[in-house]
């Protein structure tokens, strides 16, 4: 039985051999690459972003300061609740090219790209040109990757991040070298900028791979041990570089409760993400979004997920065990295995989560199929490649007739494809095969990869037709009744009344759209609809833009109102919320309006006392005291908007502030 131990050469028997098999190895990562960014970048011109992370990009733009800490606002007031790592790029786009919805989603969907010929890349060395170009497709065709990388959601960069810590890990393993392990644990550390915790999750198949290299044990464990003290510091650094800054001279840090990011980062976006196990109001905020259903074992499979990520990880699974079965390189199997094993057990018992989080499985997914796939083609195995279709073939049955819609007839298609695949690969082993070599080879390896990718692949086209900036989710489920089918089925218009992640248009200036409904990824934790109407506020029939809201412009007459009347002051405009100051300050090309509460309206910051001030010295004259986001939803800072420093200022504004005589919208308050 054969052992891979080590990277297998790219073979041929003359020069002329050579140049043509790496001339097809070329062509086919460009087209896989190409096809990606097809994918992806179709109709980014017209793309439409979430308000939020779009004011986000544009607020970081206005200044270094505001770019490093990843400043809410313009005037650099409160950062959002997460290390801005996924946004500096966007950010440098808009600094560059100005603002534009392509500016903001286009370099998500380059990332994905990146992702795709990085993997790609990374299997090719190991597992020979055909797997390699297997795992970019099978990156390329996730849905829900390709779903977010059409978004501003700052996930895309951290599955880029993945692919290149898989790419320097398999250097580590292979050459046993200190210095490639350095460099991963490097690139864990930047993607840990780009998503924090959830990087280090890769850490424990690393280390276990990294034990399994020949060479003395005292000697592996401290270079491990050096890499795992680089990529520690590495980590933390901006955490601990914010900490050194004084409070006075940098934004508040969003979503905590003590202006620390050791608390946003270890807190809510740590312990606080798995609800009340862990659960410290005293200590930290939580946050639990209930997209992507209950925890549980079963958890990637369930109606909200398995058309998203589910498509592929029983093949998966079953690569696993065909790697071990063909003793395949130790280091490289312990540690796609461990990879693909943490990574699913983590977001199956994560309290809450948006869908697009599973995109970062497409990379332990790709690398275990690819190599399994290589390593019994390479053995001259029949058997572990039929059994990687079959399942393939048979979990696209299942989920496809659970969808219903368009992809009960893919799932038969791919189905048949199966099929194909195997009896052409039974032919060839038994020799009987009388048309010439490379027909042979075309003929094969297009059936094996629609018995493979054909019904990911069609929810991935699908999803074009289906953007949604605030929760993306693939196949065109945002316009579904239900994940079964229902009255819509994936990708049909169905009844459009309001599916998990639903958004009928979903964009900013989109007529109707619904995206002011929907919370962003830091919502409050009790799932309060953004419309609920806070004490003290105006109806939202009157809010912001209400005039405009059917139609989705901008309230030009109040941004031009507050423009003439706050020449010197720091902020147009106060509102609850980040959410209801995003659209604003799009909308005011990068004026700045000071967003109280923070994102969801339950920072502490301002104090009262602080905004009595900003009053006092003329930095604040205005108050929208209720506003309407996108779609005609009103956007008044969530639920915890109703309490703690948030309800105090609003008490405040009603007690002490007034609507002017001359105001285009009643729920504007001036105050002097």
């Amino acid at each position: 039985m054969t052992t891979y131990d080590a990277p297998v050469p790219f073979a041929a028997s003359t020069r002329r051999g050579t140049a043509r098999r790496w001339s097809a190895w070329h062509t086919g990562l460009l087209l896989i690459c190409l096809g990606a960014a097809l994918l992806t970048t179709w109709a980014v011109w017209t793309a439409q972003p979430s308000d939020y992370y779009a004011s986000i990009a544009l607020s970081m733009s206005r200044s270094w300061q505001n770019f490093f800490f990843g400043a809410v606002d313009p005037a650099g007031t409160v950062t959002l609740d997460k290390i801005p790592g996924s946004f500096w790029i966007p950010a440098l786009f808009v600094k560059a090219f100005g603002y534009s919805a392509w500016a903001v989603v286009l370099p998500n969907a380059l990332a994905a790209v990146g992702a795709v010929a990085l993997i790609a890349i990374t299997v090719k060395r190991m597992g020979g040109a055909t797997a390699g170009l297997l795992a970019g497709a099978v990156v390329a065709t996730t849905p829900i990757l390709v779903a977010v990388a059409r978004s501003n959601q700052p996930e895309t960069f951290f599955v880029l991040g993945l692919a290149a810590v898989a790419w320097a890990a398999m250097h580590a393993l292979t050459r046993r070298s200190l210095g490639w392990l350095l460099v991963a644990g490097l690139l864990i550390a930047a993607s840990f900028q780009t998503y924090m915790l959830e990087a280090w999750a890769v850490w424990p198949a690393l280390a276990a791979a990294w034990l399994c290299t020949r060479g003395p044990l005292l000697s592996k464990l401290w270079r491990l041990a050096v890499a795992g003290a680089v990529s520690l510091a590495a980590s933390v650094s901006w955490i601990v570089v914010v900490s050194l800054v004084p409070a006075s001279e940098r934004p508040y840090i969003g979503s905590t409760l003590n202006d620390s990011a050791w608390e946003m980062v270890f807190g809510y976006n740590g312990l606080g993400r798995f609800g009340s196990a862990t659960a410290d109001s005293g200590a930290y905020r939580s946050f639990t979004p209930s997209f992507s259903g209950s925890p549980g074992v079963l958890r990637l499979f369930t109606e909200q997920l398995a058309g998203q990520i589910g498509w592929l990880l029983p093949t998966a699974v079953a690569a696993v065990v065909v790697l071990w079965v063909l003793r395949f390189s130790r280091p490289v199997t312990v540690l796609v295995t461990m990879w693909l094993a943490t990574f699913a057990a983590m977001f199956s018992v994560v309290a809450g989560m948006h869908q697009f989080y599973t995109a970062a499985l497409a990379v332990p997914v790709a690398l275990t199929i690819a190599l399994a796939f290589g390593a019994a083609h390479r053995a001259a195995r029949t058997w572990p490649q039929v059994l990687l279709i079959a399942v393939a073939a048979v979990t696209a049955l299942g989920i496809g007739l659970s969808s219903g819609g368009y992809s009960v007839p893919v799932a038969l298609v791919q189905a048949v494809a199966a099929v194909s695949a195997i009896v052409l690969l039974l032919r060839v082993r038994r020799g009987g095969w009388p048309t010439r070599r490379g027909v042979r080879r075309a003929l094969t390896a297009g059936a094996v990869g629609a018995a493979l990718l054909l019904t990911p692949l069609a929810w991935s086209i699908v999803t074009i037709a289906h953007p949604n900036p605030i929760n993306p989710v693939a196949g065109g489920v945002s316009e579904m009744s239900g994940f079964g089918g229902g009255r819509g089925g994936p990708g049909m218009s169905g009844t459009g009344d309001g599916a998990f992640g639903s958004a009928r248009d979903g964009g900013r200036g989109t007529p109707g759209g619904t995206t002011g409904g929907m919370p962003q990824d830091g919502a409050p934790a009790d799932g309060a609809a953004p419309g609920d109407q806070a004490p003290g506020s105006v109806p939202s029939d009157q809010g912001l833009g209400s005039a405009a809201a059917g139609s989705g412009s901008p309230d030009t007459a109040l941004l031009a109102y507050l423009q003439e009347r706050t020449l010197g002051s720091r902020y147009l405009a106060a509102t609850f919320g980040a959410q209801a100051a995003a659209s604003l300050i799009l909308d005011s090309d990068g004026g700045s309006f000071l967003p109280i509460g923070g994102f969801d309206g339950g920072d502490p910051v301002p104090t009262l006392a602080a905004f009595q001030q900003l009053v006092a010295d003329g930095d604040l004259r205005y108050v929208i005291l209720s506003s309407t986001g996108r779609g005609g939803f009103a956007m008044n800072g969530g639920a915890d908007a109703d309490t703690g420093v948030s309800a105090e200022i609003r008490a405040w504004v009603v007690a002490n502030c007034s609507v002017p005589s001359d105001a285009p919208d009643s729920s504007l308050y001036a105050c002097s």
